[in-house]
């Protein structure tokens, strides 16, 4: 599966926030937990994928960038987009079937660990096509 790199992240959050995407690639805080964060949904161990799947694994990324707010503004939309990024980047269909205060809310939701990332999963699972 092709990743969303910390790069293309910067560069998303860069077009959002207007924060210079050169400025967050030289802060080590950023870096650092954007990179933890970009990795997660490739997590595993003695070879065995912890994460198995597009769905799944868009869901770990968006919950993981949201949980380790590598952003000094901006950290829900970015993570929202970059889960969408890596489901095109990856042949999948963003079809969303939630309207977008909906939208919003499930990643208000999941940013305040008002849902789980599998109950997340299952919700972007739903806005696959």
């Amino acid at each position: 599966m092709e990743r969303v790199e910390l790069d293309d992240y910067l560069l998303i959050a860069e077009a959002l926030t207007g924060l210079d995407a050169h400025a967050l690639a030289n802060a080590p805080q950023v870096v650092a937990r954007a990179e933890s964060a970009l990795a997660a949904p490739f997590a595993s161990f003695d070879g065995v994928e912890f994460y198995d799947g597009l769905v799944l694994k868009a869901a770990v990324l968006c919950s993981r960038l949201n949980r380790n707010h590598p952003l000094p503004d901006g950290n829900k939309r970015a993570a929202y987009l970059s889960m969408i990024e890596f489901i095109r980047r990856n042949d999948g269909l963003w079809v969303p079937r939630a309207d977008v205060d909906e939208r919003a809310e499930m990643v208000e939701r999941l940013a305040a660990d008002d849902v789980t990332e599998d109950e997340f999963a299952a919700w972007v699972g739903d806005q696959v096509g």
